[in-house]
């Protein structure tokens, strides 16, 4: 009997040891486990904070807007614009079929046999002069001896065998009717300042015009281009950074 019981008493302190053994590796098994599972988030939280810290930012595209002016418009026009005073841009072109009706009327070597030619009509003095282009440029700059006055354009063209009878010239086409403007300024006996604009920066400024003896002898009607010379004698007023007389 003794022998059964010390038999028992070590089966029973065997089974808790077993059983203190397993509870210990159940714990480091689970330790282990959740030690896994948090270095694998904190892994996982590295690569996506690396992730979003590489990621680069995406430029949108600025969208540029970009507008090809055809070359012709297949009309028969002539245009007129003032550029200064005494200055007048002309541009002008021949449609397909006027230049088909040419040929026809006049024979197909209509245009190889004759050149064009502008004729500036001055509507207010009642003159007109004539100027020889070329079938190589469609707009021209015509300058004029008379400003404030009105202007037509008229395109024609002009045989090479310049002949005396009336067939030698050929109407094409007129142009609208512009007014050039005025190139004189009006003195106020007040006014002491001209003041002008600078077409670049608009920028307007002023300039005291009394201390000019020529101004006062010439009386209230000056030229402008001379007076720009008198005062800004190291500039051009014809060149086209020239300023606005107001």
């Amino acid at each position: 009997m003794p022998k059964k019981i010390e038999e028992t008493k070590e089966t029973k302190s065997k089974k808790t040891t077993t059983k203190t053994q397993t509870k210990t590796k159940t714990k480091k098994v689970a330790s282990s486990t959740t030690s896994k599972k948090t270095s694998a988030k904190k892994a996982t939280a590295k690569k996506t904070t690396k992730k979003s810290t590489s990621t680069k930012k995406v430029v949108k595209p600025t969208t540029v807007e970009y507008y090809d002016l055809p070359y012709t418009y297949n009309k028969t026009v002539v245009k007129v614009l003032s550029q200064t005073p005494k200055t007048l841009f002309v541009y002008w072109e021949i449609s397909d079929d006027d230049r088909k009706n040419f040929k026809e009327q006049y024979g197909d070597n209509f245009f190889e046999t004759t050149k064009p030619v502008l004729i500036i009509h001055n509507k207010t003095l009642n003159y007109s002069f004539e100027v020889e282009i070329n079938d190589f440029a469609n707009s021209w700059y015509l300058h004029v001896n008379d400003s404030k006055s009105d202007y037509k354009i008229e395109l024609g063209r002009r045989y090479f065998n310049n002949t005396s009878n009336s067939n030698n010239y050929v109407y094409v086409s007129s142009s609208n009717e512009i007014e050039a403007p005025n190139d004189h300024i009006l003195f106020d006996k007040a006014q002491n300042m001209v003041y002008f604009k600078n077409v670049k920066t608009n920028v307007n400024t002023k300039k005291d015009v009394t201390s000019l003896s020529f101004i006062r002898n010439m009386g209230k009607i000056y030229n402008i281009y001379d007076l720009y010379k008198k005062i800004y004698k190291n500039e051009n007023p014809f060149s086209s950074s020239s300023s606005q007389f107001k």
